[in-house]
Order: C-alpha cells, then structure tokens, then sequence
C-alpha cells in the first residue's frame, strides 16, 4: 500500500507512474505544470506583477500628493516666510552655538546674502560658499543648488560678487549647508 501513495497517473494515458517524474516513461507526455515547464516567463510574469503592485501603491501615494493643493499653497508660504540672515551672522551663530544655531534655523528656509568664496561642483551638486568674513574661517556657509535654471544662473558669477540666496538650513558638518537653494 506503501507503493501507491507515491504513485500517481499520466496526464495523457492515465497509466500510473511515480510522483514528480518530469515525463511518462510510458507515452513521454511531460507531467510538470506550466510554471515547471516555462521558468523564465514565470519569473517574468512575478517581476511584472510585483511591479504592478508596487507602482499602484506608489501611485496612490502620488495622487494623494498631487491632489492636495492645500498642502502646495502652504508650502508656497513658507518659501515666502523665510528667515532674513546675513552669511556672515548664520556663520557665526552656528560658530558660537550648535546645538541653539540648530533650534533657530535648521530645517526652516533662510533668505541669506553674502560674498561668494567659492563656486563649485562636490559628488555631483553644484554649489556656491558664502564668507563668513573671516580670512581663515573654518565654518561658511555652503548653500547646494538642483534646478537647471539655478544652475544656469551659477555659471554667470564669480568669487567675490554678492548674491541673496533662498533655502533650507541642513545644519553644519563643515560648513553650514542650505539645500534647495535659489538665486533671488
């Protein structure tokens, strides 16, 4: 009785052969299902299925964004509220206090105005160094620029000239970094 519950019949002939044999030794018909016998589509098939489902997930999160113009209008607002500070005073205000320097600007936009030391190009972000005022300064303020027209604008200037600069503090490793900045 062992025998028969290993045993099973051919899809084709219906003789009985063993379980998980690939094909009837009797009339050669292959016994794997589909997915056995066509590998590569069927992970084709599971790659496009995750797929679908990870774009309709994602697309609700989008819609969910696009969709509310409240939130844009805010955020418009908040790029309109920025915080006028002077290069040289954000410098020095993360120079004598991190961690206070931390609680008034980071995360929030600045308006900042100052002299270009340097103009740059650092793991693919373009960017412009504001003097803190001092000859050998340790700490500047490094301002990190993403949008081709900004970009574009960057490539006119040169050290030495002064420029307004909008964006949000990142705090200080080196310098004080300001992402998402525009020339205003």
């Amino acid at each position: 009785m062992s025998e028969n519950k290993s045993l099973t019949s051919c899809k084709a002939c219906g003789k009985e052969i063993a379980k998980g044999v690939k094909k009837c030794p009797h009339c050669g018909k292959d016994q794997r299902n589909f997915f056995m016998k066509h590998k590569i589509i069927t992970v084709i098939l599971a790659l496009v299925i995750l797929g679908g489902i990870g774009s309709a997930m994602g697309g609700n999160k989008n819609a969910t964004t696009s969709t509310n113009t409240t939130d844009t209008k805010k955020t418009e607002k908040k790029k309109v509220e920025a915080i006028t500070v002077s290069a040289v005073d954000l410098a020095k205000a993360y120079e004598d206090n991190e961690v206070n320097a931390d609680k008034n600007y980071k995360g929030k936009t600045v308006l900042t105005s100052g002299t270009i030391n340097d103009i740059g190009v650092i793991a693919g972000q373009t960017f412009i160094v504001l003097s803190s005022g001092k000859d050998f300064a340790v700490t500047n303020v490094q301002c990190f620029f993403k949008e081709k027209g900004e970009i574009d604008k960057i490539s006119n200037l040169k050290k030495g000239d002064t420029v307004t600069i909008q964006g949000v503090v990142d705090g200080k490793s080196m310098n004080v970094g300001v992402n998402n900045c525009v020339l205003k």
